[in-house]
């Protein structure tokens, strides 16, 4: 992983991208990805809980990628570490935790947020900037 907090350009991927990009439902974040860490130089930053969730909703058989793609020098998961940022995740206006703290990490980080789920990202997180699946 690299140094954190996470300085420079950079991404961040919801449950989603993640989902879409291990089984291959969006072909374009697989490419993004691919992009991504063939470039060096953008970091793609993975809150764990949208790992997790991930993880669960993904088939066993493919979740070697995303386990492949956590150790990539240029991605870093963001956790819940501290009681302080659990607080301001559990401040947005939902219940999905997943959600709330990907819109956490879009507004601190001021990164776009990969996913499918533009609406529900903008109800919680209006100045969270989104770049959607297409």
């Amino acid at each position: 992983m690299s140094s954190f907090p996470p300085t420079g350009s950079g991404r961040i991927l919801d449950t989603s991208a993640l989902t879409s990009a291990a089984t291959g439902k969006h072909v374009y974040a697989r490419a993004l990805i691919a992009t991504a860490l063939r470039s060096g130089t953008v970091t793609l930053l993975i809150p764990v809980s949208a790992y997790a969730e991930a993880l669960a909703a993904v088939p066993h058989d493919l979740r070697w990628q995303l386990m492949l793609l956590t150790s990539s020098p240029t991605v870093d998961l963001d956790f819940l570490d501290d009681r302080e940022k659990a607080h301001e995740i559990g401040d947005f206006d939902t219940s999905d935790v997943p959600l709330a703290h990907v819109a956490w990490c879009g507004i601190r980080y001021g990164w776009r947020v990969v996913t499918d789920r533009g609406d529900e990202l903008r109800a919680v997180a209006p100045a969270a900037e989104i770049e959607p699946l297409p």
